[in-house]
């Protein structure tokens, strides 16, 4: 039995009118995916959203499912039997600003994607929801908590099953750091002593880190031993005696970084002090909202010490106690620690990637010749090998994965087995499906993929882990499809060749088929929101409602403004937004250079295979075509770098064309290279958006003509907007680092707008530098450095490159 939400949208029909006159709704099923998974009685809650009546939306019903799925109106349906309706915050809804605010039930599927409309809940979540639906006063008293209190309560009902599952491993922690300390110990220890701190760091969980760290000796077992004395028994401040084991060569050892000595302080003085990793941090400054007030130029001895004071200020330690108690019998600070760990995992991700819902399509070899097979089958999983490179989630992108794999097996270019490997622990998911090949002729099952990434290492070989419902097994020839001989390959894109495995091996039509187009909805694509785009592009709500009209009217922009501040990007969403969806069929891309010909872009003659010439269309001429046998919908055509490329000579007779108030049939010409009397117009469905790089030295100035005919946007550097933040903190980015980082770009912006004569306004560093791409960031000290040490400073080199005294000055504030 399974639980769901389902959402209406008053904007498209009544809601309330429909759950009061019906007993039995009936639903339409949105999220294909689930349509194999409803079964009768599972319970439903009906989630009315606010329809631009804000904050008027949440759960107004309860009900259950009443039927099998059947198609009405050429439309996936189910039957929910309501059993009780509330309509109003009087009668007992539960609104939905109200559930954001709640710590456990703020990571609601339905927050993240708001534009679907069936949802499954865990059970835990529909407990929880229940619990509200049953005493909505509960969510009263939840709302006067402070914010502390909120997380700490919603840690106790977890914290029994929490520290049964941690406190051997924090036990054995505790114990090594007790006899590691001893200043006997450490006077006499050799290098398997040092070592075996890695087994008890979390900044040493990615193998490569420890390895360069631990792996050999970076120093004489002396300094090791002089170092660690230092640290632990040292006549200074321990704020001092960190920076100093950090900075100072008399002390410094490789590979011991802020994070890893803050947790060593923290073992060794675990009555004193909290651990002050970024987990830690991201729980404290993210999550909880408290601020130890860094200052510019603070050391990392300073920002552990006013770390500690902000959690001694906020009174957390006692109020840890008062609501979770003790629970085990180790130093309070590690206790606290859970807790952090506990937010940072429940609370710390920030997932808005509405695609995540869309299941897969995946195919796996069972091993050679099949020899993994039965385990497969016996033990419902699918698994991988490559044992010899661990955990793959300790890797943190295919870059280390393809360095583990060069170190530990010798391989010379792993690139397809390092893929694999990653896309298996972080682009596979729960949900997602799973064709088994034996060989290229033979398919011999089909499942479901029913859990995340699992490491078990206690199996004899193949230790990355994913669990199956088996829906289909046998052996189905497909001889005369092409099978990939890579071990594991996403073929979700290629419908038709997923729809033809599916109906051999008896699936087709069964709910297990791929949605039509790639995305869920009415017509095949996903809704594009007004909230979506601001949370993607750091642009405020007025700028993109001006862009907007500026497209309506115009017809033709152009997004201009320095490096970085992701005019690609931002171009792609506004055409979603303006089109009201997300669907790349609609949208065209392409980049203009200097060699760039009319004969690409309208029509001209082409070389063929047989060495003579032939009339083409180019690409323009094909995308018009296809927006006028499509009037009802808007096409989009993205240009980037678009003042690279000659404009007269590409656009030729058509400049005129592009204008607004000459576009349709009214206006058609015929072409240099018209067949006959044959004449061409550009549909008034249309619209250009090019971007433009002002950084770019190599460009004259732009053709009055391209100017007269687009309107000229300015997109500037977002760090100082709510959602640039709030993207950094979904990724793991603790907001201390984000203050220092953007404190310190925006002195690097003001010395290149300073700059008049070289440079200026049009040069600035922009954002999209420091948005990652990686689901988190681990280590946010050593993202940071490799973004100024690779990308900040070959720009800043370029800027100035005349004066290599200014940009060293301007790097070492970046430090």
């Amino acid at each position: 039995m399974a639980n769901w939400i389902f959402q209406g949208n008053p904007k498209q029909f009544d809601v309330n009118t429909y759950l009061q006159v019906n007993t039995i709704v009936t639903w339409g099923i949105r999220q294909k995916q689930y349509k194999d998974e409803f079964q009768l009685g599972d319970k439903v809650f009906i989630w009315r959203s606010d329809g631009g009546n804000r904050n008027s939306g949440g759960v107004v019903a309860i009900g259950e499912i009443a039927s099998e799925p059947f198609i009405e109106n050429e439309q996936d349906s189910i039957e929910v039997k309501i059993n009780e309706i509330r309509l109003t915050p009087e009668s007992g809804m539960l609104l939905r600003n109200e559930l954001k605010e709640i710590s456990d039930t703020m990571n609601l599927q339905i927050f993240k994607m708001s534009q679907m409309t069936n949802y499954r809940l865990t059970d835990e979540e529909f407990n929880r929801l229940y619990q509200y639906w049953q005493s909505p006063q509960m969510i009263k008293e939840q709302l006067e908590l402070t914010t502390i209190e909120k997380y700490l309560y919603a840690f106790q009902e977890v914290a029994d099953a929490w520290f049964k599952d941690n406190a051997k491993h924090i036990q054995v922690g505790y114990h090594f750091f007790e006899r590691f300390k001893q200043r006997e110990h450490l006077q006499q220890m050799e290098w398997g002593d040092v070592q075996e701190i890695g087994a008890h760091i979390n900044a040493f969980r990615m193998a490569l880190t420890k390895k360069r760290a631990l792996g050999n000796m970076n120093a004489p077992i002396e300094k090791y031993r002089k170092s660690f004395e230092y640290l632990f028994y040292g006549q200074e401040p321990v704020e001092n005696r960190i920076d100093n084991f950090i900075l100072n060569e008399e002390y410094k050892i490789f590979g011991f970084g802020m994070s890893v000595v803050s947790e060593i302080i923290g073992n060794v003085f675990a009555d004193d002090y909290c651990f002050y990793n970024q987990r830690d941090r991201v729980a404290v400054e993210n999550i909880l909202k408290l601020t130890p007030n860094y200052s510019r130029g603070d050391t990392d001895g300073k920002k552990f010490i006013k770390f500690q004071n902000c959690l001694k200020e906020n009174q957390i330690i006692e109020q840890y106690l008062k609501v979770i108690g003790k629970r085990t019998n180790l130093p309070i600070y590690y206790e606290v620690d859970q807790f952090f760990s506990f937010l940072f995992e429940r609370f710390g991700k920030n997932d808005k990637d509405g695609d995540d819902d869309i299941p897969q399509y995946w195919l796996l070899a069972s091993g050679e010749h099949g020899v993994m097979w039965d385990d497969f089958y016996d033990n419902e999983i699918i698994a991988i090998g490559w044992e010899e490179i661990g955990d793959l989630k300790q890797y943190n992108s295919k870059r280390e994965i393809t360095d583990a794999l060069k170190e530990e097996l010798q391989l010379n270019n792993p690139t397809n087995v390092a893929l694999a490997n990653y896309q298996f622990a972080y682009e596979m998911k729960s949900g997602d499906y799973v064709f088994i090949k034996r060989g290229k002729k033979h398919i011999i099952g089909f499942g479901k993929i029913i859990s995340d990434y699992q490491y078990d290492p206690s199996r004899e070989i193949y230790h990355s882990v994913r669990k199956v419902e088996w829906l289909a097994t046998g052996e189905w020839s497909v001889e005369d499809e092409p099978i990939h001989t890579k071990t594991l390959t996403n073929i979700t894109s290629y419908e038709d060749y997923v729809e033809r495995l599916l109906e051999k091996v008896g699936m087709l039509n069964t709910g297990t088929n791929p949605p039509t187009g790639t995305k869920p909805n009415y017509e095949g694509s996903a809704p594009y929101t007004f909230e979506q785009v601001l949370s993607e592009v750091f642009m405020e709500a007025e700028k993109i409602e001006e862009i907007l009209e500026t497209l309506d009217y115009k017809k033709n922009i152009i997004l201009q403004g320095p490096p970085g501040v992701g005019k690609t990007f931002v171009a792609k969403r506004l055409a979603y937004l303006h089109m009201g969806v997300k669907d790349d069929n609609k949208i065209e891309f392409l980049q203009f250079h200097q060699t760039y010909s009319y004969e690409d872009f309208i029509r001209g003659y082409k070389p063929n295979s047989e060495g003579n010439f032939t009339l083409k269309d180019g690409i323009f001429y094909t995308f018009c075509k296809k927006a006028i046998d499509d009037p009802e919908n808007n096409y989009y055509m993205i240009i980037d770098e678009i003042n690279r490329g000659n404009l007269s000579k590409i656009f030729g007779e058509l400049m005129m064309l592009i204008e607004a108030d000459k576009r349709g049939n009214k206006y058609a010409v015929k072409l240099a290279y018209s067949i006959g009397e044959e004449k061409f117009y550009i549909p008034s469905n249309l619209y250009l958006i090019g971007t433009m790089n002002t950084a770019d030295r190599s460009l004259a100035l732009v053709d009055y003509a391209l100017r007269r005919r687009f309107s000229f946007i300015n997109v500037e550097p977002a760090f100082h907007t709510d959602s640039f933040k709030e993207f950094l903190i979904s990724k793991g980015i603790s907001k201390g680092f984000i203050e220092k980082l953007i404190i310190s770009i925006d002195e690097v912006n003001q010395e290149i707008i300073n700059d008049k004569i070289n440079l200026g306004k049009g040069y600035e560093i922009g954002h999209s530098y420091f948005c990652p791409t990686i689901e988190r960031v681990d280590d946010e000290e050593k993202w940071y450095e490799r973004i100024v040490r690779l990308e900040i400073a070959p720009l800043l080199n370029e800027y100035w490159f005349d004066r290599e005294a200014k940009v060293s000055e301007i790097l070492n504030r970046l430090q």
